[in-house]
């Protein structure tokens, strides 16, 4: 599998290209199933999960349930050092009225604390921030991330949903104070052209060009979610029509013609939609590893082909619309 070197002053790790979302494991009375997935992840050589202290908050009697389900499997398996294990904090509240940001020492150390114990382990590899907060300075933010990691707590820290500006400047104030900077960041990116828009969430981050230069530019690595477009291009391409409204905001003329392409390259090579858009994901100028997730054995060893599965320069230009063949 292809495999990508993050690393600080303190620690290095190996991400895997493909690193198994659990934002769907949702249930606290399934865990044969969600093992027998984490487990033949692991077989067909995985070796990195992600998850978010608010996964999954949103179903009754979900909440906490991703990452207890993975303490309660990497407990059994007894294999913690084996796993790299990425996790987020920080995730606003989202009422009718605002939006509660959370990026402060006290609510982050508290859903760091909060992780840890549900995923019974005293560290965490990857430590995100789920979402920015513009109004905050980083300033303010970088000590005590820089905490977390001197403490032992965190190895790797990394930003979910942060523009490349405050980014670029959150690392040039901690490299300039001694302190630990961000080494991976996480956001929406996909064959697929996305959007606050099309998401209908202001408060996620999509590869754009103008991000997508600045990745480019610094080689900084990438953990993409969503990497598949939540399906859109497998489930149009097998006939299907879209089933819910983001799905179909999806649906714009750039995106229908790339799925033309997807089609085109998928009757040529044999490869299936889901590995060709994640070897899309591959085939970038700067690290990048797809967080994908599945709800099925037979759609994992499919998506898991795509571990070593690279484009050339030409094949990607031709996906992306810029020719044609």
């Amino acid at each position: 599998m292809l495999k990508y070197t993050l690393k600080n002053d303190d620690y290095s790790i190996e991400m895997p290209g493909l690193v198994l979302g659990t934002a769907n494991i949702d249930r606290q009375d399934n865990d044969e199933g969600y093992f027998e997935i984490f487990d033949r992840y692991c077989e067909l050589g995985g070796s990195c999960l992600d998850t978010a202290r608010v996964y999954c908050n949103w179903i009754e009697g979900g909440d906490g349930a991703s990452e207890q389900v993975i303490g309660r499997w990497m407990e059994k398996r007894g294999n913690r050092s084996d796993i790299l294990i990425a996790t987020k904090g920080g995730h606003p509240y989202f009422t009718e009225e605002e939006t509660i940001h959370r990026i402060d020492e006290k609510s982050v150390t508290e859903d760091l604390g909060q992780s840890l114990e549900a995923l019974k382990t005293d560290y965490t590899d990857i430590y995100m921030l789920h979402r920015d907060d513009t109004s905050v300075p980083v300033e303010e933010i970088m000590p005590y991330l820089d905490k977390f990691v001197k403490s032992g707590k965190v190895h790797i820290l990394g930003a979910s949903n942060w523009s490349a500006a405050r980014i670029a400047k959150a690392n040039k104030f901690a490299l300039k104070n001694g302190l630990t900077p961000f080494s991976v960041s996480q956001i929406n990116y996909s064959l697929a052209h996305s959007s606050a828009d099309i998401l209908g969430d202001d408060t996620q981050v999509s590869m754009d060009m103008r991000e997508y230069m600045w990745y480019e530019k610094n080689h900084f690595p990438v953990m993409a979610f969503s990497p598949q477009a939540k399906g859109f291009f497998s489930k149009l391409a097998a006939g299907q029509s879209a089933t819910n409204q983001l799905e179909s905001s999806y649906a714009t003329t750039a995106n229908l013609a790339r799925l033309a392409k997807v089609k085109r390259l998928s009757d040529k090579t044999g490869y299936s939609p889901a590995v060709i858009t994640l070897a899309y994901l591959n085939s970038q100028p700067f690290p990048t590893a797809s967080v994908f997730a599945v709800s099925k054995l037979w759609q994992l060893e499919e998506d898991m082909t795509a571990q070593d599965i690279v484009f050339d320069e030409r094949t990607v230009a031709f996906l992306e619309n810029l020719y044609d063949e």
